[in-house]
């Protein structure tokens, strides 16, 4: 609504300029993190001329020649102080850099220190805090540094098969140099005594202020991973960096997964970002998962391993999206602009069992509505679609869905490898209140406590053609995978989140498939909302 109201007044001062012109550009930077302002106020003192920087930081407009040596440039942006610049005649391209407001202190529920301060403890919740949520630790100068430290979220977690997961790694910055970036981390599983590791070189084909995914991006990847990989419960193109959790439901459905990738990823400031990869994959199941296939003479065999390569690309479309970036973090600003993604893969050898080539679809379009002091709903709503015959590990399920931009709630009730089907359609809404009940209550308000309420549902449907047979020489499923029926799977939670800025608290309740073997009926959640 700002962005509008600006627009408006901008354009009620502009007048026809018939002396010579020469056309002023540059860039709005945050003087703290570097990095671009997007919706900043670029206005020329008493030339009545300006206008407003894009998603990049970047403004350009024409003023009169005689005004530059004359006039200065005034920056504004919300959350940051007013800059002004002198302007000369030779003045092509501006750099200005705002300094951000500080925040204001809350003495916090722990009491106040001496002058009104915060209290030493609220200063240490506080610090912890902000190194979880800035995830990155600078190594060295912060003014000076190559490389970043972390992830901190992901420094330790759980699982079945590893036990206790200790995963460090490191990231360049421009620094070391501003096109050219080198990351990843080494894992190690107390439990399997395995050593897991990723790495990533990508080369930016735009500059960068401080790290490779800054908006918009224009790279190219190369990524090696060894590690383990919860394939019914992950996104098969989804990051390892799920945070402090047990991967219950993913017991006895964990992979060792391999493989090399050649990413190409391209995002426009009008909204439209397109992707392709390459990726060949080598998978083993690990103790208490078997791949095993029944030949034609009714006699079972075991598969050691499952390989397979393929391509594929994902559009996506944000109405009029915008980001604020601060280091190596970037936070949507527009995520109450639909946003639709469309992405197809396609499997391009046989060397797995069963199958020839395959190809799986999918498509997601998601929302955020405002309801005024109320809160807001986010939705989202998603298709998947596998098209051929492939084994159980290439096969859907409830938990396989990328994170987007809004609305980060998974299914929870339902363990990996429920529910296996070519052929999937979820919806997805969460309700986080604002001035409601917490907010009256001025210790929860100082909290940040917000009311949570969500329900999601998935209808599944499995194929004659992916069922197991002697025939077809498929991988039969493992023990407790079944067919969904006519009625959709629902689960729904009522919770806490924002809490601290941090944790979402929430009971998950099933509503359907209750009768299900080893169905979860309802749990308390514990999460993190970054």
């Amino acid at each position: 609504m700002k962005k509008i109201i600006f627009s408006v007044w901008f354009v009620s001062l502009a007048f026809g300029v018939y002396a010579q012109t020469v056309t002023l550009s540059g860039f709005v930077k945050d003087s703290v993190y570097q990095t671009p302002v997007a919706n900043a106020i670029v206005s020329v003192n008493g030339a009545r001329l300006g206008m407003i920087t894009n998603e990049a930081g970047e403004f350009s407009f024409d003023a009169p020649l005689d005004s530059l040596a004359s006039n200065t440039l005034t920056v504004y942006a919300p959350g940051y102080r007013i800059a002004t610049v002198p302007m000369k005649a030779d003045h092509s391209y501006l750099i200005v850099s705002l300094s951000p407001v500080p925040k204001e202190t809350s003495p916090g529920i722990f009491g106040e220190g001496k002058n009104g301060s915060p209290s030493p403890f609220n200063r240490f919740v506080g610090a912890v805090a902000n190194i979880i949520i800035n995830d990155w630790i600078p190594l060295g100068n912060p003014e000076t540094n190559k490389f970043d430290f972390g992830r901190v979220q992901r420094l330790a977690s759980i699982n079945p098969v590893e036990g206790l997961r200790i995963q460090p790694g490191i990231a360049s910055t421009t620094r070391l140099n501003p096109h050219f970036f080198v990351k990843g981390y080494t894992a190690y599983g107390f439990k399997d005594k395995k050593f897991k590791y990723r790495g990533e070189v990508v080369y930016s084909f735009n500059d960068k202020v401080y790290h490779d995914q800054e908006y918009p991006k224009h790279n190219l990847s190369f990524v090696y991973e060894n590690d383990v990989f919860a394939f019914g419960e992950m996104h098969p193109r989804a990051l390892n960096d799920l945070l402090l959790v047990t991967y219950r439901r993913s017991k006895n459905a964990m992979l060792y997964r391999r493989f090399t990738e050649v990413n190409f990823e391209k995002e426009s400031l009008s909204g439209f970002a397109y992707q392709v990869w390459f990726r060949n994959s080598g998978m083993r199941p690990v103790e208490g998962l078997d791949f095993i296939r029944m030949e034609q003479d009714g006699s079972l065999s075991s598969l050691p391993k499952l390989t397979t390569s393929e391509v594929g690309t994902q559009l996506r479309y944000s109405f009029g999206e915008n980001y604020e970036q601060n280091r190596r973090k970037r936070k949507l600003l527009t995520p109450e602009k639909p946003a639709i993604f469309l992405s197809h893969l396609i499997g391009l050898d046989g060397s797995f069992a069963g199958s020839g080539f395959y190809h799986r679809t999918e498509i997601s379009v998601q929302k955020r509505f405002s309801l005024g002091k109320y809160g807001r709903m986010d939705a989202v709503a998603e298709a998947q679609k596998i098209w051929n015959r492939v084994p159980f590990p290439l096969l859907l399920y409830p938990n396989q869905r990328n994170k987007y931009q809004i609305e980060n709630n998974a299914f929870f009730l339902t363990p990996a490898l429920e529910f296996a089907g070519d052929e999937q359609y979820m919806l997805r809404t969460t309700f986080v209140g604002d001035q409601l009940l917490f907010h009256r209550v001025p210790v929860l308000r100082k909290l940040g406590f917000r009311e949570l309420f969500s329900i999601r549902s998935l209808t599944s449907r499995l194929s004659e053609k992916n069922i197991p047979t002697r025939e077809n020489g498929l991988l039969i499923f493992p023990e407790g995978t079944m067919r969904m029926g006519a009625t959709p799977y629902v689960e729904a939670a009522i919770g806490i989140t924002n809490i601290l800025g941090l944790l979402r608290v929430e009971y998950v309740h099933r509503l359907t498939y209750r009768d299900n073997p080893g169905a979860l009926l309802g749990k308390v959640r514990v999460d993190v909302t970054l």
